[in-house]
């Protein structure tokens, strides 16, 4: 259930008709239980105290009873005090333990987490996703430093990650039901005054200047999925992670396994989509600014009182037989010159112009023709791999790597990728049927090329 772990009265308190009391009460208590530099359980005396500071902040007081007692309304801050004392510990927010004649007043770990997500919403501000970027960043590069010792960090970028995503979803769907809002509204004042508190104040991320200048938070994105996707490739660190989060986290290899691998997913797609998230934030914030804008302007223009006017003159038409004159309303004359609509202008054709068919430079064909003369000669197949290798090994059964020959572009490619044909997957299964790299643990200079580990091609025989 949703509510398991809270009483069953926990949101009548919140539901009563003495809710404004009790909602401005709850915000300033949750400020007393979170100070974690004092002991979570308080004093009654204390608690009482804090919710008179609470009350003298407010204007007015009054208190409706919500069921029938033979109690007396408060007339007093103190016994407003009290009262909505013990209606909180009646529902649930506050738990007494008393021991001997001491009253001590605590908070349940299940209610102060409802209260602190209740004062976020009430609080919801504007996020600086600067410090959040960079955090993210810190973690994965202490990873990628020490896998094995600090690999939980990066289950905490991925909630990060998690949660930023989530705030961005806030913001586009804040932005558009605060754009229908506005736009069903009729009131110019409350348009404009509706974008700059519930926009500017409650929507708009605080860093959102940034966005378009070289200081952008999200400057360092490229940084982030490169170490990122590094932990998904490189099987050996992959395991020192999921080594790390079985260890922290006290569960099987395989379980940390999939915990990583959904990690790493939810910080690769939510960096790699970031741009076109804010372009579809950005969209409607333009719109929502050009209507506030242009409300503003026809403000500037518009008659004062013209609505309150015109409606005086609806109304008096309905109760009298005889029509108002429409010249203490409006100036000017309905019919005339003026109000004639001016013709629209004449649109002139474009001019016709010469197109000429764009010519391509031989120079630049052939620089094309060697541009993929060159990249095919990088790209690693099967059929050059086993061509090179039987063609080094000839009639013999087993070649020293010193004794292969580079002579091409083609020959070094296919020489570095036989080291590694037990890695190539599926596709190099009959490379591996036919041929056998064994290696040693002493490392050589071949021709000057490159230094790598000594290993000998051996040609399997066909039983095997």
């Amino acid at each position: 259930m949703l509510f398991k772990y809270l009483p069953d009265e926990i949101f009548q308190a919140l539901a009563g008709s003495n809710r404004q009391l009790i909602e401005t009460v709850l915000i300033d208590l949750a400020d007393v239980f979170y100070d974690h530099a004092e002991d979570p359980i308080k004093d009654k005396s204390t608690i009482v105290e804090s919710i008179e500071d609470s009350l003298h902040k407010m204007d007015m007081l009054s208190w409706q009873e919500d069921h029938k007692d033979a109690f007396d309304s408060p007339k007093t801050i103190h016994e407003y005090a009290l009262r909505i004392y013990h209606r909180l510990v009646n529902t649930g927010w506050l738990v007494e333990e008393q021991e001997l004649y001491y009253i001590s007043v605590l908070m349940s770990p299940q209610i102060s987490m409802l209260l602190k997500a209740l004062v976020e919403i009430s609080r919801h501000g504007k996020r600086n996703y600067g410090a959040t970027v960079l955090s993210i960043l810190s973690n994965l590069e202490s990873v990628a430093t020490a896998p094995q010792e600090r690999g939980v960090t990066l289950n905490q970028s991925a909630e990060a990650c998690r949660d930023f995503s989530a705030h961005l979803n806030q913001i586009l769907l804040g932005i558009r039901s605060l754009q229908r809002e506005l736009f069903a509204s009729k009131d110019p004042k409350a348009i404009v005054s509706g974008f700059f508190d519930l926009f500017v104040d409650g929507i708009l991320i605080a860093d959102y200047k940034t966005l378009k200048t070289i200081n952008n938070p999200f400057r360092f994105r490229r940084k982030i999925l490169e170490l990122t996707q590094s932990f998904l490739s490189d099987s050996e660190i992959f395991k020192r992670i999921c080594q790390c989060y079985a260890d922290q986290q006290v569960i099987s290899f395989t379980a940390a396994q999939v915990l990583v691998e959904n990690d790493c997913l939810t910080i690769i797609q939510t960096f790699s989509n970031i741009e076109q998230r804010l372009e579809r934030i950005d969209e409607y914030r333009y719109r929502l600014e050009k209507r506030a804008a242009d409300t503003a302007r026809y403000m500037d223009s518009s008659r004062p009182g013209m609505a309150n006017k015109i409606a005086g003159i609806i109304t008096d038409a309905a109760s009298k037989s005889q029509l108002p004159v429409l010249k203490s309303v409006i100036g000017c004359r309905i019919v005339g010159m003026e109000s004639a609509a001016s013709p629209t202008k004449r649109r002139e054709p474009p001019l016709p112009r010469i197109i000429t068919p764009a010519t391509v430079s031989q120079n630049a064909i052939a620089v094309r023709d060697s541009n993929r003369r060159f990249h095919e000669a990088r790209q690693v197949t099967v059929a050059k791999l086993q061509s090179y290798a039987q063609r080094q090994l000839g009639d013999t059964e087993n070649k020293h790597i010193l004794d292969f020959t580079i002579e091409s572009v083609e020959d070094f490619v296919c020489f570095d990728h036989l080291r590694y044909v037990g890695s190539l997957g599926v596709n190099a299964k009959q490379i591996e049927d036919e041929f056998d790299v064994i290696f040693t643990d002493k490392y050589v200079d071949v021709h000057e090329f490159i230094e790598c580990r000594e290993f000998v091609v051996r040609r399997r025989s066909k039983a095997c």
